[in-house]
């Protein structure tokens, strides 16, 4: 599925750009879904190169020619008239219809929202005038790690953070590569370097504390687990909406998987976001992808995790799973769980109205942990 995209448009890196829906193309073939590009701006040579590719690649394929309304950068939707190409021919009505259930065109107004969304952003962090850099908060011999979610800074951790250190804890939350920037920069790192990072602010509370409890919220809740997965010294793990799966059917990750080559950004549901929280308006792709990638090798290390776990939902989240707590229960090896919902809650719960109540769980949850030693 192209998005119509003109050498023009790209440039010098015009040429990546076909390599990478190349790539996506077989990617998707592999998987068994039926791809169909669009050839009809393409002139002959290309098109055959394209064929040949296909062809030397074993697979099966029938080139269709799709009368319908494309996005062409920088310009509105409109109806092309070309003649139809030498070679190809016109999709079904029924096929083309099952073709539109895997990848639905945009409408105009999603098209020319995703035109935005590509050539950038007029605020590139919301609610910018926010203290959003990494901290750390000197306290007592019992540290707590707080990671933040995808696209957020340290400043959606910090309410918490402040009722913890004020009881005595020693917090660090760091603020994880990619984010705090611009969301092109999101597109541009993996997981492996949200878990680095962790790392290193993990490796320096353990140097001061006697104990030391990670977490975190959303895409920083599923960092922590791996650090538990890796790290059986440590105390305990904090999970607020952990991210672990999304609520996404497996049709949609399929379309993620295709764009994320081609398409550096989707646009949020609330763009505007909470007034205390600050991170990207958009959601960069490839960055969610990551986000995917390090729920699957979490998954696959649960049981190697066997601390005591806390998990605190919010019963009005939309964007993970709402069995993400008990995958995550169920999958390790720990011996002591609490899951909890807060009723009044969405996703993100640490910046909701049940935060202090959420607190209070925190602090009761690690005090038992500290009792039974």
């Amino acid at each position: 599925y192209d998005y119509t995209i003109f050498d023009e448009e790209y440039g010098n890196h015009a040429d990546r750009v076909k390599e990478m829906i190349w790539k996506t193309a077989m990617r998707l073939l592999d998987l068994g879904v039926d791809v169909v590009l669009d050839w009809s701006l393409w002139n002959p040579e290309r098109r055959q190169k394209w064929v040949t590719r296909i062809t030397e690649a074993g697979a099966d394929y029938k080139l269709y020619y799709l009368n319908i309304p494309q996005l062409v950068l920088h310009q509105r939707l409109a109806e092309r008239n070309e003649a139809r190409p030498e070679g190809t021919h016109f999709i079904p009505a029924a096929e083309l219809d099952r073709f539109r259930t895997i990848f639905q065109p945009p409408t105009e107004e999603e098209a020319l929202h995703l035109v935005e969304m590509h050539f950038g952003h007029d605020k590139p962090i919301h609610n910018s005038h926010l203290d959003g850099d990494s901290f750390l908060w000197e306290g007592g011999r019992t540290g707590i790690l707080l990671l933040h979610g995808l696209t957020a800074t340290p400043a959606e951790i910090i309410p918490l953070a402040r009722l913890l250190h004020a009881a005595g804890y020693t917090v660090s939350g760091p603020l994880l590569p990619g984010h705090g920037t611009r969301p092109e920069d999101l597109n541009r790192v993996t997981w492996h370097d949200w878990t680095w990072e962790a790392e290193q602010a993990y490796q320096y509370l353990a140097t001061v504390c006697d104990h030391v409890f990670v977490g975190g919220e959303s895409t920083g809740a599923v960092v922590a687990l791996y650090l538990a997965s890796q790290h059986p010294e440590i105390a305990g793990v904090l999970n607020y909406a952990p991210a672990i799966q999304l609520a996404l059917p497996v049709s949609d990750v399929i379309k993620l998987y295709a764009a994320a080559p081609f398409i550096e950004f989707m646009p949020k549901e609330q763009a505007g976001g909470h007034p205390r929280w600050q991170g990207y308006p958009v959601n960069p792709l490839r960055g969610v992808m990551e986000l995917i990638r390090l729920g699957r090798e979490v998954r696959r290390l649960l049981p190697q995790i066997k601390r005591p776990l806390l998990v605190i939902q919010g019963r009005h989240d939309k964007t993970i799973d709402p069995e993400s707590g008990n995958i995550i229960i169920d999958g390790a090896e720990s011996e002591m769980t609490e899951l909890h919902w807060m009723e009044n809650s969405t996703h993100v719960v640490l910046l909701d109205e049940e935060l202090e109540a959420i607190a209070a769980l925190t602090q009761q949850f690690m005090e038992q942990v500290m009792n039974k030693g």
